[in-house]
């Protein structure tokens, strides 16, 4: 159902208990009036007689009262009803009279006066018609408000849904435009963030299949050449064969080493670490150091430490896996001989290591499987700043002098830090 005409259902939902109501204090109150005015008028035309007999010592004629009795004395004029019937129309009609008395002569007179009061059923009548005709007109008011409300007020909201409607996700984002309307304007903040959240997925998934795709192909291009030449007979020697199965045993190892990466930053995505406890980062970068020292040992990697003790609120997994990322990193694409200093206090972590000469962007070796031009292809990065993202941390990549590698994670946006 659309909008205008949910409206107009609720607006004659609305109408039908107020007309009821409606109806019901119309009636008392156009009875409440004639009652008034009839005694109004009694009363004028009470008082009337008694200056003309006040002054002409005389009696009123009989047709222009109801009734004249002599003898009868009332302390204080008297209201009554009455039904009579009435002879045109051979029914009990109502009436109001005035019992008022008079001295004459020394003579107490009883005069009675009487008017006509509309019937009950008149009255029901006329309130019916005067509620009914008012009902219309609010109807037709209404419905003319309404169209106009839904041309202007609500024309911004349409204007939104039929951007909504033709949005496209592989097309640009909609602009919606401000408008003069509170509750409009955070709508449109609100669905241009989600759209934007949508299609930076859909662009991040996209780039990130196609990558996917070429690193798991090119080594299971690799297993499947190997496995080849071990099946052709009198391919090679013994020597060969076993060349083969490395290369195979290699691939292998590293599509496991993919999948599993995968698999965690799918979790990490969908804020499956939520354990969040006071974790001590200096007690995980030593743990990781100890991990990683015997591998920095055997390349002649010097490792300067200065770090403070710094408690951050965040999963614990998600910081072994962050601080093993980057020292991995580290040592991994260091050179021979070179080094890797730490430096952590309360705003942030440093990692600096030595490497060899990067002349492109650094914020591009943040992406999923990007190549450095070593032609590996990475993802350990990728973890990490999908993490520092969860948890409300900057990551940025810079290179000094060519070769001097330096990884930041800062923890002040985040809040967490004590």
């Amino acid at each position: 159902m659309k909008l205008i005409k949910k409206t107009y259902l609720y607006t004659a939902i609305w109408l039908l208990p107020v007309m009821i109501i409606g109806s019901i204090f119309c009636f008392f109150m156009i009875e409440y009036i004639s009652y008034e005015e009839t005694d109004e008028f009694l009363t004028y035309e009470m008082d009337r007689i008694r200056a003309f007999h006040d002054k002409a010592k005389e009696l009123p004629e009989l047709y222009t009262v109801a009734n004249i009795i002599p003898g009868n004395l009332y302390e204080k004029p008297l209201f009554r009803d009455t039904m009579m019937l009435e002879p045109g129309d051979n029914e009990m009609v109502p009436y109001r009279e005035l019992h008022f008395s008079l001295m004459h002569e020394g003579v107490p007179y009883s005069i009675v006066l009487r008017q006509l009061l509309p019937g009950r059923d008149d009255i029901a009548q006329g309130t019916f018609f005067i509620v009914i005709g008012l009902m219309l007109l609010i109807v037709l008011i209404n419905l003319v408000i309404i169209n106009l409300i839904t041309g202007k007020i609500w024309k911004p909201f349409y204007g939104t849904l039929d951007k909504l409607i033709k949005f496209k996700i592989d097309n640009p984002l909609p602009s919606f435009p401000k408008t003069s309307i509170d509750e409009f304007n955070a709508l449109n903040n609100t669905l241009h963030l989600l759209l934007k959240k949508i299609s930076d997925d859909y662009r991040n998934n996209k780039e990130f299949n196609e990558n996917a795709s070429h690193e798991l192909q090119t080594h299971l291009a690799v297993i499947r050449a190997n496995t080849e030449k071990l099946l052709n007979v009198g391919s090679g020697s013994e020597r060969s064969a076993i060349d083969d199965l490395k290369k195979i045993y290699h691939a292998s190892t590293h599509l496991s080493k993919v999948q599993k990466s995968l698999l965690l930053l799918s979790k990490i995505n969908n804020r499956e670490f939520k354990n969040n406890i006071n974790v001590n980062l200096d007690k995980v970068i030593a743990l990781s150091l100890e991990t990683f020292s015997e591998a920095a040992l055997m390349r002649g990697i010097t490792i300067e430490r200065q770090t403070e003790q710094v408690i951050i609120d965040m999963d614990s997994g998600l910081a072994e896996i962050m601080i093993n990322n980057l020292i991995k990193n580290a040592v991994k694409y260091n050179v021979q001989n070179g080094y890797i200093s730490i430096s952590l206090n309360s705003k942030k972590l440093e990692i600096k290591n030595s490497g060899l000469p990067f002349s492109g962007n650094p914020d591009r070796l943040l992406e999923r499987f990007a190549r450095g031009e070593d032609g590996n292809l990475g993802i350990g990065l990728a973890i990490v700043k999908q993490i520092c993202e969860v948890c409300c941390f900057s990551l940025s990549y810079s290179i000094s002098d060519g070769c001097n590698h330096i990884l930041t994670v800062c923890f002040q946006s985040s809040g967490n830090s004590y």
